[in-house]
């Protein structure tokens, strides 16, 4: 960085990258840094400055929560225009299509059943979300199983968000493989080693997630609390670090997001959403949000309510340890049906789908 403020901004040659190189390796004393991976890493730090800039200007943002923001706005800042930034962005599209933000997400494509997802582009409520999925809306309505409808549309709907600069981290349930409270019930096996099973079984879900994201152009990582050859082991930072990068990250659902499996995915969304210091928890559920037990019509659901009114009144779809911990730490709670298209990229987004739970809610 600091080269490139001597050359005023200018492009470095061959004998300048080697310099950085030099300099980069002496500082990380127990890893040597190619001039290709600082490259790329300039490149990726340039590309996310003018993310974040198009998010900054297109919501009226004055402040970022970028920790390089400022450094970047020094060394290109006025070399690159929030008009020019957008339009580099928009490239050659045509009018009426979606905007892309990033070169690393593609085009918004058709859902299940054939209609076309869109949404305004505007700046997102929230920056950073953890997106729990209940393992039995994967089932759909079929047997146990995974829906590839209900996947697909998982995937597309969190690139879309993706696209509007939205950091998504996700906690998956294993149901729709294995439920251990209908064995412990129906066999009397031991709770643990029925609830280590449904760890697995939400491993198998993370990583058929992880393969549709990236087909679709998002770039994602699944991270467990326990050895997994296919997923990379639970950490705060590298996750965090994900996150800035664009990435998804995908934490295993029950006990693998925890280490624990004693510990429902509900539990571990609320844990791990604070700390990734996420801004919300959407739970996307088969249901359309929390229903009133209480109202004379079966099908009534909240709009927004506070957690002490949702406890008092006995209404609730997800576990009580994971509400109590979001109120203690003053994270919000959206529980909404991501079964009906659109909902999924609206809830993370910030936009009102299915019952918003928070500190100050009103009963409505």
């Amino acid at each position: 960085m600091e080269k490139l403020t001597q050359l005023n901004r200018g492009n470095l040659r061959g004998r300048d990258w080697e310099e950085v190189a030099a300099a980069v390796s002496e500082r990380c004393e127990k890893q040597s840094k190619s001039v290709e991976q600082c490259k790329n890493k300039v490149d990726n730090l340039k590309k996310r400055y003018k993310l974040e800039r198009h998010r900054m200007s297109d919501g009226g943002i004055t402040a970022s929560h970028w920790p390089w923001f400022k450094k970047m706005e020094e060394i290109v800042g006025n070399s690159l225009p929030a008009k020019a930034v957008v339009e580099e962005e928009k490239g050659s599209a045509s009018p009426g299509t979606v905007v892309r933000q990033s070169k690393r997400y593609t085009s918004a494509a058709p859902n299940p059943v054939g209609q076309m997802i869109t949404m305004k582009s505007k700046s997102p409520k929230w920056r950073r979300v953890v997106f729990k999925i209940s393992g039995a809306a994967l089932a759909c309505t079929g047997p146990p199983n995974i829906d590839p409808k209900v996947a697909v549309l998982i995937a597309r709907e969190v690139a879309i968000a993706c696209r509007l600069g939205v950091e998504v981290a996700i906690v998956v349930g294993g149901r729709n493989f294995f439920c251990g409270d209908t064995w412990v019930g129906a066999t009397g096996l031991d709770r643990s080693t029925a609830y280590q099973i449904g760890m697995m079984a939400s491993v198998m879900n993370s990583i058929l997630l992880q393969s549709l994201l990236e087909k679709m152009g998002v770039q994602a990582r699944v991270q467990t609390a326990f050895s997994v050859q296919e997923a990379e082991p639970y950490s705060r930072v590298r996750a965090i670090r994900h996150l800035e990068k664009g990435r998804v990250v995908i934490f295993g659902g029950i006990g693998a997001g925890t280490g624990n499996p004693l510990f429902s995915t509900d539990t571990a969304a609320a844990l791990r959403a604070s700390e990734i210091h996420a801004e919300a928890v959407v739970k996307g559920t088969n249901v359309d949000g929390v229903y009133d037990c209480h109202s004379q019509d079966n099908n009534a659901t909240f709009e927004h309510i506070s957690f002490r009114d949702l406890v008092s009144r006995g209404a609730t779809t997800m576990d009580m340890m994971s509400l109590t911990f979001c109120e203690e730490n003053g994270i919000p709670v959206v529980v909404f049906n991501l079964l009906q298209p659109g909902n999924i990229s609206k809830a993370l987004c910030g936009d009102q789908v299915g019952t918003l739970i928070d500190q100050t809610g009103r009963i409505s």
